[in-house]
């Protein structure tokens, strides 16, 4: 079997891949550019690892499983088809971000309430600033959270919220774990809202899914949160919201555009965390991923079930 690596990996990940694919001939991309080179060898290639350009797709001529190095698809959109008529399974690295994401929002989330964003900025100037800030304070244990999305990434944040002593409520439209499954559930819910938390995927339904009347709609002492994909919200709609005061904070892991343009609004919005799509990532993910594509390419040559495995039409 020929296997092409294009995916980002250290020495240790990229020695796992060797163990795992000792009979098979790999093919690693150049990236010394950054961004994984062509490379004519892949052309050959029934197994591909990484999130490749879609151009690439009709190039490879013998890919049977496309193994992604992320949980998003959004990428592929103008390559379904093409994928769907060859019968190309494609899989994302499902769950490896769940717990390092849920880790991140919460603790955005848990910066705001408590205040640590405003006490580190108050460490650095040498202010005791206690009888100022501790009344502004407040409590997950008392608050409402809208989650949206119950992927791996939703439930886990679910599970922490709740472990906290949060109400949660979940928003996803297929899902039997959601208690709301279509967008006017949603806006009946949002002006109870403490916080609303994005864990969902890019595709047409969840794109500008917080709009500017969704956000108007929020208390002015809501957090808005999003570890999923930047399409999500109204970027301008949540500045203006954060300038004015209307809104009681943001915790934004992803963007619309990353890097995030130096002249963005949001480097300088009020109460607002930005965590650069930094969320999934830990010290062993790179090694994680390989264990996942190891583990993935034992069930491809037994001809079971992929784990991961992507609906081409739902995007996801």
């Amino acid at each position: 079997m020929r296997v092409g690596i294009t995916a980002h990996l250290d020495d240790a990940a990229m020695d796992l891949c060797r163990r795992a694919f000792a009979t098979d001939t790999l093919y690693r991309a150049d990236r010394t550019g950054g961004a994984p080179a062509w490379d004519e060898s892949f052309a050959a290639c029934e197994v591909m690892f990484g999130t490749i350009p879609a151009a690439w797709i009709p190039r490879l001529a013998a890919l049977r499983w496309l193994q992604l190095e992320s949980v998003g698809y959004e990428y592929y959109r103008d390559a379904s088809a093409l994928i769907r008529q060859r019968d190309i399974r494609v899989t994302n690295l499902e769950g490896q971000f769940a717990h390092p994401a849920a880790e991140t929002v919460i603790a955005g989330i848990l910066s705001l309430t408590r205040g640590l964003d405003e006490l580190s900025i108050a460490r650095q100037e040498r202010r005791w600033r206690s009888l100022e800030i501790r009344p502004t304070t407040s409590l997950l244990a008392r608050s409402t959270a809208v989650v949206l999305g119950a992927g791996s990434i939703g439930r886990q944040v679910r599970q922490v919220l709740e472990a906290f002593g949060c109400r949660v409520l979940t928003f996803a439209r297929r899902s039997l774990l959601a208690e709301l499954h279509g967008t006017e559930q949603l806006d009946v819910v949002l002006p109870e809202c403490d916080l609303v938390i994005g864990c969902l995927p890019s595709t047409p339904a969840t794109r500008m899914l917080l709009h500017r009347d969704r956000i108007a709609a929020l208390p002015p002492t809501a957090i808005v949160a999003n570890v999923g994909r930047g399409s999500l919200i109204d970027e301008d709609a949540l500045a203006e919201a954060l300038n004015s005061g209307r809104l009681g904070g943001a915790v934004l892991d992803v963007t619309h555009e990353e890097p995030l343009p130096v002249d963005h609004p949001l480097w300088t919005t009020p109460r607002t965390i930005l965590t650069q799509h930094t969320g999934g990532g830990h010290r062993e993910e790179l090694i994680d991923k390989a264990r996942f594509f190891a583990a993935n390419a034992e069930r491809f040559r037994a001809g079971e079930q992929l784990r991961g495995l992507v609906d081409c039409q739902l995007e996801y």
